[in-house]
């Protein structure tokens, strides 16, 4: 599983350790024996959550997740070809209430060698008030289990591919319109947040840019400055999202499976 602080899997000492005790009968298909909730999207993504985790938070996630698949809302998902990989990493997103605790990294430590996954908190999805964090995550795991995998040359990560996304992020970085200070991302993590930042840019959404990180504000400023990265995401090789901001408003619910196991 990859993991980057902030980007793939942060978990948190402030964790109840309550939530992460084995239950009798977990929830088919997750990893690790503590998960009882689970969405299924487009067969493609699954979503693992604790019984922490309200009903109406993991819904919300799924929506989320199916507006980035289907980001043109007409009931299927806007790129095949990243069916494929998502399937082969085993894409998946864990919920946990607040944060998962090194207790529960040590459980799920056997399932990374085969599964490319993003952690996720009740707290932070569709909060009353702030920034709904499931946009960023969500993405970065569609990204990293999906994208890259498909088109590396394209979307790529990796300095020694040197893909046209990293060299977008190092002349975003050149030019002082992108930075990230935190020093426990490389230069693999930076170029998948600047890309979820240039995506809020390109379909607005302001409150994903209220920071400095990045100084691209609209795309508007985005076609200016950083026309090869609009072209990217315009492609029409692939169908990369470029329609809407995912709201947890998605419209067609046939495409996401819910299962609770009771306990």
């Amino acid at each position: 599983m990859k993991r980057c602080i902030g980007l793939l899997l942060f978990f948190s000492a402030l964790s109840n350790a309550g939530e992460f005790s084995s239950v009798v009968s977990p929830v088919d298909g997750c990893s690790g024996d503590f998960f009882t909730q689970k969405a299924r999207i487009f067969n493609v993504v699954t979503i693992c959550a604790t019984s922490s985790v309200p009903q109406d938070k993991l819904k919300h996630a799924a929506n989320v997740t199916a507006q980035w698949l289907d980001n043109d809302q007409n009931g299927q998902m806007d790129e095949p070809n990243i069916i494929e990989p998502l399937q082969n990493n085993h894409a998946t997103l864990l919920m946990s209430q607040s944060g998962f605790s090194d207790e529960a990294f040590e459980k799920l430590e056997p399932y990374f060698s085969h599964m490319i996954g993003q952690d996720l908190s009740a707290d932070e999805t569709a909060p009353s008030f702030g920034r709904d964090a499931s946009q960023e995550e969500i993405h970065h795991l569609i990204v990293n289990a999906g994208w890259q995998p498909y088109l590396p040359m394209v979307f790529s990560d990796k300095s020694a591919k040197k893909s046209d996304l990293y060299k977008q992020w190092q002349l975003a970085e050149q030019r002082g319109w992108y930075s990230y200070d935190d020093p426990t991302c490389d230069d693999a993590c930076k170029t998948v947040e600047f890309f979820y930042l240039a995506t809020a840019a390109y379909l607005g959404s302001s409150v994903d840019l209220k920071s400095d990180e990045m100084r691209i504000k609209s795309q508007k400023e985005l076609k200016h400055l950083l026309p090869d990265l609009v072209s990217l995401m315009e492609s029409e090789r692939y169908h990369y999202p470029t329609h809407m901001w995912p709201d947890g408003q998605y419209r067609y619910p046939g495409n996401i499976t819910l299962t609770s196991q009771v306990e």
